[in-house]
């Protein structure tokens, strides 16, 4: 069994990759697990992820998988970034599939914030959280 978290990333990244409107905004090459700050932009970081259990039963377990999406653009302003991140929510949507996981009542969006670099790039980040099962 793959862990939650990473699961999650893989089928994120998947989606992302897989969405024409992210598509005309990052290339594929840019959509990747890394370090915070690319050296290319625009570019969609997949951070760091946690997992909080979230029941035990003898054959299954619940687990609620959180992972952080960084979003890094050039430009004047936060306009840039902000496009890149409309883009992600629209593409993520509900119905994710994780291969091996069931999501119970999706996959939610739980916030989004936009910042300015002291390079001068945008920066944004979008969590995301999922309520998974699994067969032990």
């Amino acid at each position: 069994m793959t862990e939650p978290s990473l699961a999650l990333q893989t089928a994120i990244r998947a989606r992302l990759i897989a969405s024409p409107h992210v598509m005309e905004l990052v290339e594929p090459r840019e959509i990747r697990d890394g370090d915070t700050r690319p050296d290319a932009f625009p570019s969609i970081i997949l951070g760091a992820g946690q997992v909080v259990i979230a029941g035990h039963y003898t054959n299954y377990r619940n687990v609620t998988a959180y992972l952080d999406l960084h979003i890094w653009a050039e430009g004047e302003g936060l306009e840039n970034t902000k496009t890149i991140g409309g883009a992600v929510w629209n593409a993520i949507g509900r119905d994710l599939t994780v291969p091996g996981f069931d999501l119970h009542d999706g996959i939610h969006v739980e916030r989004s914030i936009y910042m300015r670099d002291p390079s001068g790039c945008g920066h944004g980040v979008v969590s995301l959280r999922a309520n998974m099962g699994y067969h032990l």
